[in-house]
């Protein structure tokens, strides 16, 4: 059996008419793995002298620790080794990221298509794998009706599924804690943050540690990760797989066509920012 370590990022994009892009993201552990990748991560804190309780993030907030003491090239080792742990550790992972600047769907909506999309790659993943996963996120920092409600569309698709897939290998509603006291959950907050800036096109952080995190998204039958383990919406964004990922392909795995990236009919055609 799986768990499922959800989290989210919302960031700027650099790239010319970009908007804010909105992303969910996580990473799949196996149950015999999470106390030795538990354990890992807590030992590579302590190297770093970053005191316990406190949390690894990808944008940590101004006072904490990490923010005031873990800077540079020290903060870029502590989180590498925290992926190649993760990479140790068979760890697996998908982000889903929705440009809103270039879509109608804003704010609780474009997120919530977001969900759709990982929530339906969770489970053709989980089928090809012959297993099932329980899922846990970060307690949305709302409040008790946010909470609630985050919880109660999660049930929705637990119960239903979505229109392209049946829930069967979901076995329960997301459970939510706070992602200070799981380290898992820090570790997605890495995947998902890193992804989403490469995304965006804020390489001068995120690309020294974006290789890690490029070997463990999924990829689809034909070894492709474009369109499986990183999503990106709207369509016409298939050229940011090249630039991000290095496909020269981009699967559109139902029609079983490739469409050679980049392609010059879309945006992005040529990267604007050098890694």
């Amino acid at each position: 059996m799986d768990i499922f370590f959800a989290d989210d990022s919302t960031q700027k994009s650099a790239r010319e008419g970009m908007g804010t892009v909105v992303a969910i993201g996580g990473i799949f552990v196996e149950d015999s793995a999470l106390r030795p990748l538990n354990t890992r991560i807590d030992e590579i804190a302590s190297k770093f002298g970053i005191p316990k309780g406190d949390e690894l993030k990808w944008s940590p907030r101004k006072g904490t620790w990490i923010h005031s003491n873990l800077h540079a090239e020290a903060r870029t080792e502590c989180y590498s080794q925290v992926l190649q742990a993760a990479i140790e550790h068979e760890v697996r992972a998908i982000v889903i990221c929705w440009d809103t600047g270039q879509t109608t769907l804003k704010g609780e909506k474009a997120f919530n298509k977001c969900v759709d999309y990982l929530f339906e790659r969770m489970a053709v993943h989980l089928e090809k794998r012959d297993t099932t996963a329980i899922l846990v996120a970060d307690r949305p920092g709302g409040g008790k009706d946010q909470e609630e409600q985050f919880l109660s569309d999660f049930v929705t698709r637990v119960q239903n599924g979505t229109e392209h897939v049946v829930p069967d290998r979901i076995l329960m509603n997301v459970l939510t804690t706070p992602s200070n006291l799981v380290r898992h959950l820090q570790l997605a907050d890495l995947v998902t943050g890193i992804t989403t800036a490469m995304v965006c096109g804020q390489y001068k952080y995120a690309a020294p540690l974006f290789d890690s995190i490029r070997s463990i998204l999924i990829q689809n039958h034909f070894g492709s990760i474009g369109g499986t383990g990183l999503k990106l919406f709207p369509d016409q964004l298939i050229n940011v797989y090249h630039h991000v990922l290095k496909e020269n392909t981009f699967w559109r795995v139902g029609a079983g066509m490739g469409v050679t990236l980049p392609y010059p009919k879309y945006p992005y055609e040529h990267d604007e920012f050098k890694k």
